[in-house]
């Protein structure tokens, strides 16, 4: 049976050939769920507060918010933000619905007077909460310094990832972003594809790192890119004899001793 640093020289050989590589934003390179969870949070107990010398027997609970929010995110998410917007649109109708689910919102409603200082809580609080992954800023200047091509493949709003990165400091160390927002589709609708054309890059020369299987890791090999899967709950992990087929890595870090020196993993 071969020994793991015998399986792990294919990879290594594979990554280093890859002339461009590409990296989802959230959740792979910063701590987007802990960010805006924090973010949603600080509005649910501004408008908690807001009604808490209210009369009324239904005002709403930090809880109840957080549930309705949930449920509005599940609902105005699906389309993986492709229609163009920005991302002041797409929060300002999820604090909308969210107010009017719970009776919270005065008639006539001033967006100025009730909206907009959601929108600015909101922001101020993510950005006190953006937080790199271990390893992200160090993996991706190590690529840069090897002369490759960083490209950030995500989901969200345009406006949003470029603010995004620039407060996470790596904006400079990225070459391009691309967006299902600016470019009109999602990862599972063609984003990689797209990706592949617009930058004149043939699919064996880049490699994907993002968290998720059904919407980063499928469909980035669906179009013959080589894939990683970022996976923090998991152990490093090679299947196939040229280890192509799916692997993962649970750290950055361990992505990065790859592309360095000869490093064996327990």
């Amino acid at each position: 049976m071969a020994t793991y640093g015998e399986r792990i020289q294919p990879i290594k050989g594979a990554l280093a050939t890859k002339t461009h590589w590409g990296f989802d934003l959230d959740d792979t390179l910063h701590e987007f769920r802990k960010a805006s969870s924090i973010a949603a949070a600080a509005v649910f107990e501004y408008l908690a507060a807001k009604t808490e010398n209210s009369s009324s027997k239904t005002r709403p609970t930090i809880e109840d918010l957080k549930a309705t929010y949930s449920q509005i995110l599940t609902c105005t998410t699906s389309n993986a933000f492709s229609d163009g917007r920005t991302s002041d649109e797409y929060r300002s109708d999820r604090f909308t619905a969210l107010m009017q689910a719970h009776n919270l919102l005065p008639l006539p409603v001033s967006e100025g007077s009730i909206i907009k200082p959601l929108l600015t809580l909101y922001r101020d609080t993510l950005l006190c909460s953006l937080k790199l992954k271990p390893g992200a800023s160090e993996l991706v200047s190590l690529l840069k310094s090897l002369g490759k091509t960083v490209i950030i493949i995500t989901e969200g709003p345009q406006d949003a990832q470029t603010w995004t990165l620039k407060h996470l400091g790596i904006a400079d160390k990225v070459d391009v972003l691309m967006t299902s927002n600016h470019v009109g589709k999602s990862k599972t609708e063609g984003l990689f594809g797209e990706v592949l054309k617009r930058l004149g890059v043939q699919a064996e020369n880049m490699v994907f790192v993002g968290d998720n299987v059904k919407r980063d890791v499928e469909p980035a090999r669906a179009e013959g890119i080589m894939a990683v899967l970022f996976d923090e709950e998991a152990s490093v992990r090679i299947e196939g004899a040229e280890g192509e087929k799916g692997w993962k890595v649970n750290s950055l870090w361990k992505l990065k001793e790859l592309l360095e020196g000869d490093t064996f993993y327990k």
